[in-house]
């Protein structure tokens, strides 16, 4: 009877232990963004879209690698490249130009390498938690097959009819409360507190915090570096996510969670943390596509 009865506080103890928040030193480390840059990014001039007055630099690109050269600021090196009859001036332009083409490529990379960071480590949290959750899983199995024995074993062993009425009571509530954890695994959950989140310069459309490069930023709200030329890059990303992330219909809560301050995860919250980061990435990446056409097309300007 004393085994049984400690077998039981064990179990109590048990089902209170299996939705504790996960506060180990590995996970602190996961926590942590270290994947955001050290160095604030910075933009340069900006320039207008004006094809009606740079009518000769537009004749010579396309309506698309003439939008692009103005987001990134060679639109203007570009016409003097056009005018100049000096052939030194026009070395002094190019390389100009080269190094413009070289920044933004940068800035497409480093954003791309955030975001992969971001992804990896918010995969590498989620199998954690997954570790963790598998074997919570198998400790609730082995003592619902444990508190069975207990139990059958005291009813044999106990002639009182009252106390065995009594542990088969305990028990059977302590089976059900271990069954219902077998049917219904929240699992563990870890704190993340999402001070810097370029998923959410997507969701709000804003980019004051300067997370993005803001000529990116430029590039992926024009509308015409999407294949529909309906809508941006960014905001058919985030049509997508509200589609099959959260089947268009998302909660306060769920945008709260993944594109305000943060909150507790599951493991399931993480693991579509690191889906979108991918996915932005992968959108971040298609503009190299853009800016090839744009470099192919300046090497055949004369």
């Amino acid at each position: 009877m004393r085994l049984v009865g400690l077998f039981l506080v064990f179990v109590s103890l048990f089902l209170v232990s299996c939705s504790t928040v996960i506060k180990e030193p590995k996970v602190r480390i996961l926590k942590e963004n270290y994947c955001s840059p050290t160095i604030a990014y910075t933009d340069y001039e900006v320039e207008v879209i004006d094809i009606k007055r740079d009518s000769v630099l537009a004749n010579q690109l396309s309506s698309h690698d003439y939008i692009l050269a103005t987001h990134i600021g060679i639109k203007s090196l570009l016409s003097k490249l056009g005018e100049s009859k000096d052939p030194f001036e026009k070395l002094e332009l190019k390389q100009q130009i080269n190094t413009r083409i070289l920044l933004f490529q940068t800035e497409i990379d480093a954003v791309a390498a955030e975001l992969d960071c971001n992804g990896e480590r918010f995969d590498q949290l989620a199998r954690v938690l997954d570790s963790k959750n598998n074997k919570t899983n198998t400790e609730l199995t082995v003592a619902t097959i444990a508190l069975g024995a207990a139990i059958t074993l005291s009813t044999a062993l106990i002639k009182n009819d009252d106390l065995n009425k009594g542990i088969n009571i305990t028990g059977g509530i302590a089976g059900a409360g271990l069954g219902f954890l077998l049917l219904n695994p929240k699992g563990k959950k870890v704190e993340l507190n999402n001070n810097r989140n370029l998923l959410r310069n997507v969701w709000e459309n804003n980019n004051e915090d300067i997370a993005f490069p803001p000529a990116l930023w430029r590039v992926m709200n024009e509308k015409s570096f999407s294949n529909e030329g309906e809508l941006s890059l960014l905001q058919t990303l985030k049509n997508r996510w509200i589609t099959f992330a959260f089947e268009d219909n998302i909660s306060k809560k769920q945008e709260e969670l993944y594109f305000g301050k943060g909150g507790l995860f599951s493991s399931d919250n993480i693991h579509l943390m690191s889906d979108m980061n991918n996915e932005l990435q992968a959108t971040v990446r298609t503009v190299q596509q853009d800016l090839r056409s744009l470099v192919f097309n300046i090497s055949l300007l004369k």
